[in-house]
């Protein structure tokens, strides 16, 4: 990280330690309107880093975990203040994603949200058409969703490793849909496995916005 970006980073941590929505808003927009970042710079460099860096003991959720949950609704709200400038930002990708429809969704027991709306807007900076259904999303519901928008392409996230064991059965059950849509794992629970997106019969892992950028077998 840059001398910049770092300073970028202590300034948005400074004001959600203080618990200032409207001037995290505030900073964050200003860094787009002038220009200083991209919205994948703005989500992986600063939001991302912002809320990784909270650490709650088991021994001490009772009295801190508040906290994270008032500074991840922070977040979201400068996320959601972004969305005008994510529309005008993606011409700048030449939208590799249109005509490509993508289903994000968390299996149910699944309530880490952030990533994988961070994803949303990445799909729609790249031009995709964009299904969004969330967290906690119970299996037979998720394969009701695919059976009706038939995506090309279904994102599920993962933050919380022990929702790992579902996954290979819905990822057997949203292929057998016709035609198969392509079947993505997004989270980081992944990274806490030493398995990789194949050995759950996805078809890849999707960790950034590069990541998303390189899927291949776009349709036209």
């Amino acid at each position: 990280m840059t001398e910049k970006g770092k300073h970028q980073l202590d300034a948005f941590i400074a004001l959600l330690e203080s618990n200032d929505r409207e001037g995290a808003v505030a900073f964050a927009l200003g860094l787009l309107e002038r220009g200083d970042v991209t919205i994948p710079e703005l989500y992986e460099e600063i939001l991302a880093p912002s809320l990784n860096r909270i650490k709650v003991p088991r021994e001490t959720e009772d009295e801190l975990i508040w906290r994270e949950h008032l500074q991840s609704a922070i977040v979201q709200a400068v996320m959601g203040a972004c969305w005008p400038f994510l529309l005008l930002q993606r011409q700048k990708y030449g939208m590799p994603g249109r005509n490509t429809r993508v289903l994000l969704v968390a299996p149910e027991e699944e309530y880490h949200e952030i990533g994988i709306r961070m994803g949303m807007d990445f799909f729609v900076l790249l031009g995709y058409q964009v299904d969004y259904i969330g967290c906690n999303t119970p299996r037979d519901t998720m394969l009701n969703a695919v059976k009706t928008l038939k995506p090309d392409l279904v994102c599920i996230s993962v933050t919380n490793y022990l929702n790992l064991a579902q996954l290979p059965a819905i990822i057997a059950a949203v292929k057998a849909n016709k035609p198969a849509p392509r079947v993505f794992i997004a989270g980081s629970a992944l990274a806490r496995t030493g398995k990789n997106a194949l050995d759950f019969g996805a078809d890849g892992a999707l960790t950034s916005f590069e990541s998303i950028r390189e899927i291949r077998e776009v349709k036209q």
